[in-house]
């Protein structure tokens, strides 16, 4: 079943894409005044413990939250500023670590786009902080919206408990086979 869940203002709060990986974010010159792009992971936050003062969807658990293993696609609109900057990974990985690819004078290869945001008071701030599938890397995606909707659509079948996330994140992490199967 398709799930759509409203984002918008302090819905935002309600969903965590730390562990998410961005597959495919076009990142224009000149931003549009509206951007979809697709996300592999997502934790919905649904547990009681979170105190949200209404239901997200009632459809959805309400005792535990729940990891999106699939693509989702988030849609944002009223786009009116921004920025990114990807902190590329390097090939080479030692102790089973990522890192991040260095420029010839030590310092971090980070590729960066600001688009200009005229004002900043009374409009709606996003933050994705995860992994971008291109250019490879950390990625801080920083949108503003004057009021636009923010959504995330995905299937309801690509749920599991976080907790069997957090216990099998090998099963159920980004793979790109896997992703070509689940789209």
């Amino acid at each position: 079943m398709n799930h759509v869940v409203d984002l918008t203002k302090g819905n935002f709060d309600r969903i965590d894409f730390t562990e998410a990986k961005i597959i495919d974010f076009y990142c224009q010159h000149d931003l549009p005044s509206s951007l979809e792009f697709k996300v592999w992971g997502a934790t919905l936050l649904l547990e009681p413990r979170w105190k949200h003062s209404e239901k997200f969807d009632s459809s959805l658990p309400e005792t535990e939250d729940m990891y999106v293993s699939g693509l989702g696609i988030v849609k944002i609109d009223k786009l009116i500023g921004g920025n990114i900057e990807v902190y590329a990974y390097d090939n080479v990985k030692e102790s089973n670590l990522t890192k991040v690819a260095k420029n010839c004078d030590g310092s971090d290869l980070v590729f960066r786009r600001d688009w200009q945001c005229i004002r900043t008071d009374n409009v709606d701030e996003y933050l994705w902080e995860c992994v971008i599938s291109w250019p490879y890397g950390f990625c801080n995606l920083h949108l503003f919206s004057d009021g636009g909707k923010v959504s995330f659509e995905f299937e309801s079948d690509n749920m599991v408990s976080a907790r069997d996330y957090v216990m099998n994140t090998e099963l159920y992490r980004f793979n790109a086979d896997r992703a070509s199967r689940k789209s």
